[in-house]
């Protein structure tokens, strides 16, 4: 025997056994054959190779017998030969001139035909090439103080290195913050202008690129001072941006409203501007100026310089003030006259002999003038300045443009003109303001007649606002007297009404008596007294009958289901005393399950009539439907009879599901009695005809023909027979509602009672 400790590929081949047998010699040839399965050494599945070059793929596999090698690229649908592009050696596979589309996933496959065994190595194939600019670094506007961020990124392996360079000298500092893809500069100033290098670098090559960075400075205003100028001359404004990159453009607009100024759309506008030329590396200053010509009080505001470049948008405002000389207004607070009145005792009357004279109505007259500056007021009575006293005289609001007088006369001649001066240290302006004495009212005010009733009368009464004819006050009531047409005014009586800014107002005047003749007339009243009367007239009272219909003041939607309250008034009794009140309802429709309304006016039938009792004029009906409309009739009555009818709608709220199911048992009893009805007489019928074939089995004769005794050959049978009486209701649909009103209850025996309620 033929041992081996350990085979070696070369232990296999043909084998010889030579020996002896029987005395002869004698030989044995054995082939030996190794099989190995397949392995793979010095192959890394991840290789990198070098663009632009030859570059070999390793792969070894070894195994008994030897193994044959095929290459595949995206899977094994793709066979690789030798060709221009790749070449198959024992060491593995030659790329030729390698590229960046070359990288992929390859397989590496050794099989071996004789056993069948195939096995693959899966080798990640990366290009090493130098980087390749994905994003190249561009010119970068900074603004001054803010940060900056520059990108740079290069697409490279093995990763490439960033450095950053500014005028050739790398970049350091903590102002300086570096990331994979950019550069950020913190809090840029304007010595960070230069020129920059991004360089991206790895084991295949580096690349470089130059940007330049430029540091926008917003513009800087110079301080404005306030100009003065006198309305008619030219004023000049001038706006001075001492430092700006890149140059400031500069535009005026007024502050108030944003407008701008421009001599396109104003001819007196003129802006003059420099002529420097803007620069590349250094500040640079501007300035503006605004000429207005001629500048009048219109231009007297506040004016905004505008100065922006591409880094930011400054403004400063200055103060144009046209100096002009005052002007006096008149309006609805500074008027041209103002009224007062002297106060009179019992002996006598303004302007006569013997008169008696007090201290007179106060009146405040207000003087408002504009200018620039802002001028004073001083007040002049006959050619003498008047000085606050606090007797006559008392001076208010004494403000820069603005000065009230406060006027107590005592005498007629202090009624007159006062003069209010305006003065500045441009000028002076004079106004005169008249002090009349307020009258009562000297024209009598219109009355027409609007309605007659038997208690009442309406008129309706113009009065004048013309100072000329209600004495220069307003007047503020109106006093309306009336008598008997055969007695005279020492019988009067009067009411006062109070009046509004109208000039029209209604009158009613009531409590008088029926079928008599009266005489009318009214006068206005302002502060000063009773003006004249009017003309009179005569009226004479309707004879006494019905109320009138009654007016409702309740809403039309009810705050409940199954109850409403009414509230109403009468606006005319007729001459007689309103005696009571007839009310009475009935429903129109409700709505169904679906919500749709179903109309019921033909079905509906009047409540009882409820009486209400004067005064109450309010009441409450209970015991109706929900969800349902309603017509009401209340009918005042007094002692010559009742209103006219003029029915007027409710509507009850939805209801819940106990009220409705409340409603519907009225309905719902009258199918159970028929249901009842029915069922007995067919039982009555069943047990007549039990009992005819109980006696026809028995006497050969049925129940009927022993009634009609047509049963002639069998013997007379007396029957005590007697049926149990069935009592049938007969019911009366009284209405064909759905719903049957819950104040009508059924009984027992089907008859309806009605809840009838009285107050």
């Amino acid at each position: 025997m033929l041992h081996f400790e350990k085979l070696e590929p070369t232990d296999a081949g043909l084998y010889t056994c030579q020996g002896v047998y029987d005395g002869l010699p004698d030989q044995v040839k054995i082939e030996l054959t190794l099989e190995k399965k397949i392995s793979f050494h010095d192959t890394k599945l991840e290789q990198f190779i070098k663009a632009g070059q030859d570059q070999l793929v390793q792969c070894h596999a070894s195994s008994i017998p030897g193994p044959e090698i095929a290459w595949f690229r995206h899977g094994i649908s793709t066979n690789l030969k030798n060709d221009h592009k790749y070449q198959i050696t024992n060491d593995g596979l030659v790329i030729k001139n390698v590229q960046i589309e070359d990288e992929a996933i390859y397989l590496c496959q050794a099989s071996v035909t004789s056993t069948g065994e195939i096995k693959r190595a899966q080798i990640n194939v990366q290009v090493m090439h130098q980087p390749i600019w994905d994003v190249k670094p561009i010119d970068t506007d900074g603004v001054n103080g803010q940060d900056i961020v520059v990108r740079c990124k290069a697409n490279a392996k093995p990763v490439p290195k960033y450095s950053w360079f500014r005028n050739g000298i790398m970049l350091v500092g903590e102002r300086y913050v570096f990331t994979a893809d950019s550069l950020r500069i913190l809090k840029s100033n304007v010595n960070d202008r230069g020129t920059y290098t991004c360089e991206a670098e790895n084991n295949s090559g580096k690349i470089s690129a130059n940007f330049r960075i430029n540091i926008l400075v917003g513009p800087v205003i110079a301080p404005l001072e306030e100009v003065r100028v006198l309305e008619g001359n030219e004023a000049r404004l001038k706006c001075i941006v001492r430092e700006a990159f890149p140059k400031a453009q500069i535009t005026w607009k007024y502050a108030d409203t944003l407008e701008n100024i421009s001599p396109s759309s104003d001819s007196s506008i003129e802006i003059v501007a420099d002529s420097i030329e803007d620069s590349n590396d250094n500040l640079v200053g501007s300035w503006s100026e605004l000429r207005i010509k001629p500048a009048d009080r219109r231009y007297n505001r506040n004016i905004t310089c505008v100065a922006s470049n591409k880094a930011e948008v400054n403004e400063r405002q200055v103060r144009l003030i046209v100096e002009y000389k005052p002007t006096l207004l008149i309006n609805s607070e500074s008027k041209e006259f103002y009224y007062s009145w002297l106060n009179v005792d019992s002996s006598g009357s303004s302007g006569s002999s013997s008169s008696h004279v007090s201290r007179g109505a106060s009146v405040l007259m207000t003087c408002i003038a504009t200018g620039e500056p802002k001028p004073q007021i001083t007040w002049f009575f006959k050619t003498e300045q008047i000085k606050h006293d606090n007797v006559k005289y008392i001076l208010h609001k004494q403000q820069s443009g603005l000065s009230q007088l406060e006027v107590i006369p005592d005498r007629l001649e202090d009624f007159g003109d006062y003069q209010c001066k305006a003065e500045n240290t441009v000028g002076s302006s004079y106004r005169n303001i008249e002090l009349r004495m307020a009258t009562s009212p000297s024209l009598p005010p219109l009355l027409i007649l609007q309605a007659t009733k038997p208690e009442s009368v309406n008129f309706q009464v113009t009065v004048s606002n013309e100072a000329e004819s209600n004495g220069g006050l307003p007047i503020h009531t109106i006093k309306a007297q009336w008598r008997f047409l055969n007695s005279d005014w020492s019988n009067q009586n009067e009411k006062n009404f109070p009046v509004s800014n109208a000039e029209r107002l209604l009158v009613h005047v009531g409590a008088l008596m029926p079928d008599t003749e009266y005489l009318f007339r009214v006068a206005g009243v302002n502060k000063v007294g009773l003006g004249k009367w009017s003309q009179e007239i005569k009226i004479k009272t309707l004879s006494r009958r019905q109320p009138d219909p009654i007016r409702v003041l309740s809403k039309e939607d009810c705050a409940a289901s199954t109850k409403c309250y009414i509230e109403w008034t009468s606006d005319s009794n007729g001459g007689s005393p309103i005696r009571d009140y007839l009310v009475k309802w009935r429903r129109l429709s409700y709505k169904d399950s679906s919500n749709k309304h179903v109309d019921t006016n033909r079905l509906g039938r009047w409540s009882d009539v409820v009486i209400i009792k004067a005064p109450i004029t309010n009441y409450e009906i209970t015991s109706i439907l929900p969800n349902s409309f309603y017509e009401v009739d209340v009918v005042a009555r007094n002692d010559i009879g009742p209103s006219a009818s003029q029915p007027f709608r409710i509507r009850t709220l939805p209801g819940q599901i106990g009220e409705l199911e409340a409603f519907r048992k009225p309905n719902e009893s009258v199918i159970n009695r028929i249901i009842l009805i029915c069922g007995s007489i067919i039982a009555a019928i069943i047990l007549f005809i039990i009992i005819d074939v109980l006696l026809l089995m028995k006497f050969d004769c049925g129940l009927l023909a022993i009634l009609t005794k047509s049963c002639t050959n069998q013997k007379e049978i007396t029957i005590d027979f007697k049926p149990t009486p069935t009592k049938i209701v007969q019911h009366t649909n009284k209405s064909n509602h759905p719903y049957k009103p819950i104040s009508q209850t059924e009984d027992h025996t089907g008859n309806a009672s009605v809840g009838i309620y009285y107050v």
